[in-house]
């Protein structure tokens, strides 16, 4: 070994070790749905460092993680103690997971209602930035951080926000990812969302490994919502609100504009609302997107009306 090689060596072992940075926020809304959003520059970040249950909690487990902690921060809350009570129990708990003590531990612990709680241990307050911010419903947290204004615009962002609360979740991570973010990279990216209702109601949405983890995160939420979207204009049109439908799809058409399966979709629907002009279009914009699907789908005879379109032939039923 050349001896500037050691040195650099021995002097890197000496240094204490730096976890790779997160941030995270953590809510409960009135209606008692739970979720997170959270962004690191480490791997698979949705997997493991947030969780949440309606009509529980939500809670951020990072820095150095415990998957320990969500099992026992739920258990605690389900007993009806405050998330201040639940988080010192859970940290007590804590076990010195993979021979780490709770210094090396970030948590944020919210309720399905009262006030959030947050914890940095001592390691993970040495990282470039750390610190929390708490209030009604909420828990925010970071460490690695460009400085205190990036929980600060998360925060703003949260409690100003409007619509429901996976929307203001993702937009505070955008803010605080504006507000400067991370000092040491970008990686991956989660938004989680409980609802009371359960089922497709609920969020999961994850980017494991992206340069642009949160504009990623962004494009998959679109195109949630676009789904969501869809399932209501197919709705208002089994109900006889054609208007609704079309307002509907427009909004899909929107968030979700890349997206083969929207237009395939939007094409069927408008053919069965009788409307082969905006079916026609739909289905020309899904087949630039995949070729190779559209010509399958063309071979259904439920697309004949647009069929007989591009040949320049008229739609079945129809005389010249």
């Amino acid at each position: 070994m050349k001896p500037w090689i050691g040195a650099v060596w021995v002097a890197a072992m000496a240094m204490p070790t730096q976890a790779l940075a997160t941030f995270s926020i953590i809510a409960c809304d009135a209606e008692q749905s739970c979720g997170a959003a959270v962004a690191t520059n480490n791997l698979a970040v949705g997997a493991s460092v947030i969780d949440a249950q309606a009509g529980v909690g939500a809670i951020a487990s990072q820095f150095e993680t415990n998957p320990g902690h969500a099992t026992e921060a739920f258990r605690q809350l389900k007993d009806g103690r405050s998330a201040d009570d639940a988080l010192k129990a859970v940290l007590a708990a804590d076990g010195n997971f993979e021979d780490q003590d709770i210094g090396y531990r970030q948590v944020g612990l919210v309720a399905a209602r009262g006030r959030g709680a947050a914890y940095s241990g001592v390691m993970a307050q040495q990282a470039a930035w750390a610190g929390v911010l708490t209030g009604d419903g909420y828990s925010i947290q970071g460490n690695g951080l460009a400085g205190a204004q990036v929980l600060t615009a998360m925060r703003d962002r949260f409690l100003t926000g409007k619509g429901p609360l996976a929307d203001r979740l993702m937009a505070a991570i955008e803010a605080g990812e504006a507000a400067g973010g991370q000092t040491s990279g970008r990686l991956s990216a989660a938004l989680l969302v409980r609802t009371v209702e359960g089922g497709w109601q609920d969020i999961d949405l994850r980017v494991d490994a992206s340069a642009t983890p949160l504009a990623d995160l962004r494009q998959l939420f679109g195109m949630q919502r676009a789904n969501e979207a869809l399932g209501q204009a197919e709705r208002a049109w089994r109900q006889g609100d054609k208007a609704k439908a079309g307002q509907q799809m427009a909004k899909a058409a929107e968030l979700a504009p890349h997206w083969d399966r929207i237009w395939r979709r939007i094409a069927r629907l408008s053919l069965t609302m009788g409307d082969l002009s905006q079916a026609r279009t739909a289905f020309g914009t899904f087949a630039g997107l995949n070729p190779a699907w559209a010509q399958i789908e063309r071979s259904d005879a439920f697309y004949a009306p647009i069929i007989a379109m591009e040949s320049g032939s008229p739609p079945p039923g129809v005389s010249r």
